[in-house]
């Protein structure tokens, strides 16, 4: 319901339009009365009102400068002008201060309601605008757990640029940890799961409470933890904000966290146990790493965190970055990194099915220049060379164009690695064959697309004195009518009703000239609305009338 105030100074026309408004129960209006501009203000300044109709010319406050105090206390609210004086300098400052509408008193009843309505219809329109914002803010706070899980987890796995984080979006994604500084790296396992915890959610509610348990004892640092999937998380650590400004003080304040870190995972552990019926393993780095360095450290520690010791369960290791062991922590965390590459290449078909070759082949590439220092890794290697193979097959099948749509690519080389001479080679061949399947791809892409420009011109040209509207060709070709007509603009250069307007026009000049059929029927056939309308659009485009063209062939052909 809207609160609405009507304001004039003569008792009579404010009575009467609220008697009006009031038998109007559609537009469901909570009325009020004003008998003057000083009177309105105060029920202005005690309560918003959503509509105001109000006269120009009052004794003491004006019209217009009660608009001026509702668009200062209510911008949303809507004021109509309702006066006996249709001067264009009340209708320009009316306009100007932004009024919803200008009424002559002498106008209709009508016409008040009509007004009013219309306030009612902007008003609704402002607030379901209102609630798509609310809606959208909504659906992003909702969103930034998966932004975060996707920004960091990105980063420690090496599928996402360290360039990719900036400041600023650490800070929109509520991400308590600064660029600038090294990060300490703890993952975590969850080792079993009590029966009673079943349901994806139930996990979920039970991460969240370890990742709190962490936070309270963590309080002082810098904390943030992503879930890595079902059983395993990551929590990269940073000493609070307050602690340490300069170099000594930040050393020092690195040496209190690391301490702090590593002195209570045991009691995170255990009161995991005790309170949730939670096993959890942990592997923590022994120093921080660069934020650079993320993707090595992740997998050195999920590398030893595999290994695990005794009966693998509550595991708690810290994994010391020796020097002797820094070529070992590179490869590991290269090997991860193309892994992660080459799932994200081959778990998502869009790249070839929507013709998206320079990501695929960025992805391509980027794989292959970290592989650059472990083609000599046969097991590696080949776990990516099948990877890899494998979906570029499953997508030749696909796309249904086997040895005939590949005809560079023997494919039964894509099974058989040992039919390729070196590694390097057989990588290249994967590159060619990616090649070559969007080569496929955008040519079937192609022959599709002219073979729905051929349909609509085949049915054009055989249906001219039948509808020929965007929807009835689109039933035709199985296409959405504007989505068809933009189709057929980008492929032949053409406008559909050019072309079909074309046609029309070439068939008629051929049965003008070639037929004895009256005007009207030629019309009729080649469907045009009327014959008056043949006979302007005829001219139009040729310059002669339909009969005059007759006449004109038949004069050409007399000739000897």
């Amino acid at each position: 319901m809207y609160r609405l105030l009507i304001v004039d100074d003569e008792p009579i026309i404010v009575d009467g339009i609220y008697r009006l408004l009031q038998e109007e129960e559609r537009l469901d209006l909570d009325l009020n009365r004003a008998y003057s501009g000083d009177e309105a203000l105060e029920k202005l300044n005690a309560m918003r009102y959503d509509i105001v109709l109000t006269d120009i010319r009052m004794p003491g406050m004006s019209g217009l400068k009660l608009q001026e105090n509702i668009v200062a206390r209510w911008p949303a609210c809507k004021v109509i002008f309702l006066t006996g004086h249709p001067d264009f300098e009340y209708v320009q400052a009316a306009m100007r201060n932004k009024s919803i509408d200008y009424i002559l008193k002498t106008e209709s009843d009508e016409e008040v309601v009509r007004s009013v309505a219309k306030a009612v219809e902007a008003l609704n329109a402002e607030r379901l605008n209102a609630k798509f914002l609310d809606k959208a803010a909504e659906q992003i706070q909702l969103a930034i757990p998966s932004l975060q899980r996707e920004y960091m987890l990105g980063i420690c796995e090496g599928t996402k640029s360290i360039s990719a984080l900036k400041p600023e979006l650490l800070r929109d994604l509520y991400i308590p940890l600064r660029l600038g500084e090294p990060v300490l790296l703890v993952i975590g396992r969850v080792d079993g799961w009590p029966s009673r915890i079943m349901k994806a959610s139930d996990k979920a509610l039970m991460m969240y409470a370890i990742h709190n348990i962490a936070k309270e004892h963590l309080a002082s640092c810098s904390f943030h933890a992503v879930n890595a999937d079902q059983n395993r998380f990551i929590w990269l650590i940073q000493p609070g904000e307050e602690a340490g400004n300069g170099s000594d003080d930040a050393d020092s304040a690195w040496s209190v966290t690391i301490r702090l870190v590593h002195g209570v995972l045991e009691v995170i552990q255990a009161t995991s146990l005790q309170l949730l019926e939670v096993p959890v393993s942990f592997a923590s780095g022994k120093t921080a790493a660069e934020w650079s360095d993320l993707p090595a450290c992740y997998a050195m520690l999920r590398n030893g965190l595999g290994r695990g010791l005794g009966i693998g369960r509550e595991t708690m290791i810290i994994v010391d970055k020796r020097q002797e062991d820094v070529a070992l922590e590179e490869g590991e965390g290269r090997k991860q990194s193309i892994r992660n590459l080459a799932r994200r290449l081959t778990g998502s078909d869009g790249y070839i099915e929507s013709g998206d070759k320079e990501e695929f082949m960025k992805r391509m590439y980027e794989i292959a220049g970290l592989m650059d220092d472990l083609y000599d890794d046969t097991g590696f290697f080949l776990e990516v060379y099948y990877a890899i193979a494998s979906h570029l097959l499953s997508q030749v099948n696909r796309w249904g164009g086997g040895r005939d749509e590949l005809p560079d690519v023997p494919l039964d080389k894509l099974s058989r690695y040992e039919l390729h001479a070196t590694r390097r080679e057989a990588f290249e061949y994967l590159i060619q064959t990616a090649v070559r399947l969007f080569e496929a791809r955008d040519s079937e892409k192609a022959e599709r697309t002219h073979q729905v420009v051929e349909a609509i011109n085949r049915y054009v040209e055989a249906h001219l004195d039948q509808d020929l509207s965007l929807t009835t060709l689109s039933e035709i070709v199985y296409l959405n009518p504007y989505y068809m007509s933009r189709l057929y603009k980008q492929i032949t250069g053409l406008n559909l009703s050019d072309y079909i307007a074309d046609v029309r026009l070439k068939k008629a000049k051929e049965l003008v000239a070639g037929s004895h059929l009256k005007m009207h029927e030629i019309a009729k056939q080649v469907g045009f609305e009327s014959p008056a309308y043949f006979t302007r659009i005829f001219k139009k485009k040729t310059g002669w009338t339909p009969q005059e063209f007759r006449e004109q062939g038949r004069s050409t052909r007399s000739e000897p």
